[in-house]
């Protein structure tokens, strides 16, 4: 499938806003603020004044954002991943936190990135089969992109205020672009209106153009064929791993944000192995790892104890990868993190304790063959 925005990439790449890593926003709300916290790692950012611009009709050179901003939406300095930044105020001190972040390739996976937001208003994660009913579509410009709305069920902001988060999905060009309100829960819902009009107003382009972007999937079969080409995220990178598929890994199909998938069915039950790829560190070993942990219903960790419970494999080509083992009640999870030319690359092997048991040997294997 060919998916391209041209007008929102073409002021992204004006902008130069290559945009590295995957990292939490947190976002809190103050009886009095002077500012919303910016994510961790950025320093806060001064308000401007109110704004309100017009789309430019000229896609020769873009000026300004491809949206209009909605009235009272405080326009913010961008900072850290951030393309754009708004924020809005009640008298009260609730606030509501919006975001426009681009990065590049398939930034981890439309699961990943809702059960991260889900993570942060205190909700629990969910499963592909739940994302499905989970997720609602919504026009930008002239196309129909994911849209997600959650709101938590306890206090988060400040320890008195429950939180909601609106966010949409929108493959552009070589990135992948995410558009979030999060805030007080009652304030978010009330802004409903003008983040979905905001969503509308997003100029998307009138079609494929030259400079679109295939979602790749990997051949694999269950004859465990030699070696598998699967494209890199990045486009700044002319090598293609390679890799050996084990014997009883199928195929797994095109998958949304994911750049090759296998599946495993046995007496044992069901696996899913993913592999997938960002830019920069992806988030980080730690960060991802209590994601994971959450999906296997583990608590979350502390380095020093990353420290402990992690290893490292490597690659046929000499890459060191950073390995976990999370060993659930119900669900077991093997991954790895290669870090390689300046990118983050996921193998991921997600299922029950025994088949896991039973794969772990493989899958290892199928690690230490790749090369780039």
């Amino acid at each position: 499938m060919r998916v391209v925005f041209s007008r929102v990439a073409a002021v992204l790449a004006m902008s130069s806003l290559l945009m590295s890593g995957c990292r939490k926003d947190d976002v809190r709300v103050y009886q009095a603020p002077k500012d919303l916290e910016t994510p961790p790692s950025s320093s806060p950012s001064p308000a401007s004044v109110p704004i309100e611009r017009e789309v430019a009709k000229s896609d020769s050179k873009p000026k300004g954002p491809p949206w209009t901003v909605p009235s009272g939406w405080v326009e913010q300095a961008t900072s850290g991943m951030r393309v754009a930044s708004y924020l809005v105020k009640a008298t009260d001190g609730r606030a509501a936190d919006i975001s426009v972040v681009a990065l590049e390739g398939v930034a981890g996976g439309e699961l990943s990135n809702v059960n991260r937001w889900r993570e942060q208003i205190g909700l629990g994660a969910v499963t592909e089969e739940q994302l499905a009913g989970l997720r609602t579509t919504v026009p930008a410009g002239g196309r129909q992109v994911v849209f997600y709305e959650m709101a938590g069920e306890k206090p988060v902001l400040d320890g008195k205020y429950k939180a909601r988060t609106l966010a949409s999905i929108l493959p552009a060009g070589a990135m992948t672009v995410f558009f979030k309100m999060t805030g007080e829960e009652a304030l978010v819902a009330l802004e409903k209106t003008r983040f979905l009009a905001w969503i509308r107003s997003v100029e998307t382009g009138d079609g494929p153009s030259e400079t679109e972007v295939e979602t790749p999937v990997a051949a694999a079969n269950a004859s465990a064929a030699p070696s598998t080409q699967a494209p890199l995220a990045s486009t700044d990178s002319s090598v293609l791993p390679h890799w050996s598929v084990p014997s009883g890994w199928k195929d797994g199909g095109s998958r949304p944000m994911r750049l090759a998938s296998f599946e495993i069915s046995n007496a044992e039950g069901i696996g899913d192995i993913s592999i997938s790829s960002l830019s920069g560190d992806g988030g980080g070993l730690l960060a991802n790892v209590n994601r994971w942990r959450g999906q296997a219903g583990l608590a979350t960790i502390d380095e020093a104890t990353l420290k402990l419970e992690s290893g490292t494999i490597r690659t046929a080509d000499g890459a060191t990868g950073f390995l976990v083992d999370l060993k659930g009640t119900e669900k077991r999870i093997l991954a790895v993190i290669i870090p390689h030319r300046g990118s983050s690359w996921f193998i991921k092997l997600t299922g029950p304790t025994e088949l896991i048991t039973k794969e772990r040997a493989k899958f290892d294997a199928f690690v230490q063959s790749i090369r780039f």
